[in-house]
């Protein structure tokens, strides 16, 4: 997932925390967002509904939804 994040908001992979929020990334906006949305969907297969789409504010809150739809992140 750190992957698909690094090249979405083009940032080095090691700067991808489980801290980071939509706040410490200066191109985190809603055009990214959705850029991220497609990215996620095609990486792991999935469909991510409006509520999830939302939630997605953080690495954190990415990880939870992506967990919430059983994708096994290597944790």
């Amino acid at each position: 997932m750190a992957k698909v994040l690094a090249e979405v908001f083009g940032l080095h992979e090691e700067k991808i925390t489980i801290e980071l929020t939509k706040d410490d990334v200066g191109s985190w906006d809603s055009l990214r967002q959705m850029d991220l949305v497609m990215s996620i969907e095609r990486a792991f297969g999935i469909i991510l509904e409006i509520p999830d789409i939302i939630e997605m504010d953080s690495v954190a809150n990415i990880i939870a939804v992506l967990q919430g739809k059983e994708i096994d992140l290597g944790n």
